[in-house]
């Protein structure tokens, strides 16, 4: 009988050894966590400065456009410049700055137009 009954004081100490073990490891990431785990998704290879320019290149007067976004260490957009054929006219760099400001929740002060160099 007493064999019976140290057989499950033994799996008893194992199961609590293992929910002591469980915890302290989810404890213990929790802890040496240095955010919530949440980021913002950022393509930083140009597909989310190729979807600006075509967005902005649908703006009257825009005509083309590039554009190059630059981030801050969070991850988070600190500035934009964008070059477009439209850029020296004050109402189309005026819009262009405000689409930017808005997509981007940046003021407008980090935003600057220039007008694009005409090819011949």
């Amino acid at each position: 009988m007493f064999e019976k009954m140290a057989g499950k004081v033994n799996l008893i100490k194992l199961i609590t050894v293992l929910i002591i073990a469980s915890v302290a490891v989810l404890a213990l990431s929790i802890l040496t966590e240095s955010s919530d785990g949440r980021k913002q998704i950022i393509d930083r290879d140009g597909g989310s400065e190729e979807k600006l320019c075509n967005m902005l290149s649908g703006i009257k007067g825009a005509g083309e456009v590039e554009a190059m976004v630059q981030y801050n260490e969070d991850s988070s957009v600190s500035g934009v410049i964008v070059i477009a054929e439209g850029g020296s006219d004050p109402v189309i760099a005026n819009d262009i700055t405000k689409g930017v400001s808005t997509l981007y929740n940046i003021p407008v002060s980090s935003v600057i137009v220039f007008e694009k160099e005409q090819e011949e």
